[in-house]
């Protein structure tokens, strides 16, 4: 009795909160840049490490942008590549000697080491007003700077959070990873609309320079190796207000991201993501996580009782089809933005297999090792 009351306690908390961040999105109006003279300058960082395989297409996508070469720049920031990612990088940067476009920085060890390390001296070396990021596995339409330029010159706001697409490159596990990633950047997009943003990925977000400084960087959680984007959402919003941060609703912003191959580095990736958590402050953001984590571990937990006892099968039917209920709108109305609508028939199956590993992964990210780019942290 107990269990089921609390149960549909945490249930309905949750499904207030998808309600919320579901008329968030809806809300939302489509960008539609008008076209006026470029006048933002914008240096993009890229943060790698390893990543000889991807470089080049990085590249490629990154130098045949529609925006004006004079007012943006590409700094890649090398975070101590042991293969020839650099090697690839000189290599184009002296094709492109013309156009002065592409910047290579090197870290040395006195610089540090990770991800948030490569990009703040990325910043430092860089000549932009508006600072964005990306990562070097990701693709974009050529309109992807100009878009964001236009947008915060129309709206001047201290952080932009742009659409990303999880591609799912034709395998099964694949595309679940993709419909997944679907819940979480409707998410991030209707929570910033709602007025209580909780998500950001580093796959394509921009920030002003000066926002960025008067944060003071990342210099308050280097002691977690992950989470460059949650933790500058939560500074600049302390900082400046939720109102400070956008989500910019525009197909031509959206980035394109491969879905992991594999399921160890799948767990790999996500454990990295949730160790993070460790370090929020965000009171909202820690309560969200704890009422994610409650929903799908009691969805799970309802599943296990009902094998072994008749009678948690009704509760669990009623959890999984309330969860099934409050969960779609939003992916509907976000798939159809993103035209990955082709997916929502794993639906069903995704919403079951996301209790086991949100569970796991849950205590996982907080408690245990995980291994990246070769380190192990």
């Amino acid at each position: 009795m107990i269990f089921s009351v609390f149960s549909i306690i945490i249930f309905a908390v949750y499904i207030v909160l998808i309600i919320s961040i579901t008329i968030g999105w809806r809300k939302l109006k489509t960008f539609k840049s008008i076209e006026l003279l470029p006048a933002t300058k914008v240096s993009v960082i890229v943060a790698v490490r390893n990543e000889a395989l991807n470089v080049r297409t990085l590249l490629d996508n990154l130098l045949h942008q529609d925006y004006s070469p004079l007012l943006y720049e590409i700094i890649i920031a090398d975070d101590h590549s042991t293969d020839h990612t650099s090697f690839l990088v000189n290599e184009i940067i002296e094709q492109q000697a013309d156009t002065n476009l592409l910047k290579l920085i090197s870290l040395g060890q006195e610089d540090g080491f990770g991800k948030k390390n490569a990009i703040t001296q990325g910043i430092l070396a860089s000549n932009g007003e508006l600072i964005v990021i990306t990562d070097a596995d990701c693709t974009s339409g050529k309109q992807w700077i100009s878009t964001l330029a236009a947008y915060y010159e129309r709206f001047e706001p201290k952080m932009i959070l742009g659409p990303v697409r999880m591609t799912d490159g034709g395998s099964f596990f694949g595309k679940l990873q993709s419909l997944e990633f679907i819940s979480l950047i409707s998410s991030a997009a209707g929570s910033c609309s709602s007025g209580f943003p909780l998500l950001a990925n580093g796959a394509n977000i921009a920030f002003t320079r000066k926002a960025f400084d008067s944060c003071g960087g990342f210099s308050s959680n280097m002691d977690y190796p992950s989470g460059d984007d949650m933790f500058l959402l939560i500074a600049i919003k302390k900082e400046f207000g939720a109102d400070a941060i956008r989500f910019l609703r525009s197909d031509k912003a959206i980035v394109n991201t491969p879905a992991t191959e594999g399921l160890k580095p799948f767990i790999q990736q996500r454990i990295r993501w949730v160790s993070k958590s460790r370090g929020y402050t965000d009171l909202m953001l820690i309560a969200t996580s704890l009422v994610v984590f409650l929903t799908n571990a009691l969805l799970l937990t309802s599943a296990v009782l009902a094998i072994f006892s008749p009678g948690y099968r009704v509760l669990f039917f009623i959890l999984y089809l309330l969860k099934l209920a409050v969960d779609f709108p939003l992916m509907l109305s976000f798939s159809r933005f993103e035209r990955s609508t082709r997916l929502l028939w794993l639906f069903p199956l995704m919403e079951m297999l996301n209790a086991v590993y949100t569970f796991y992964i849950g205590i996982a990210g907080n408690f245990g090792k995980y291994e990246w780019k070769g380190r192990n942290i």
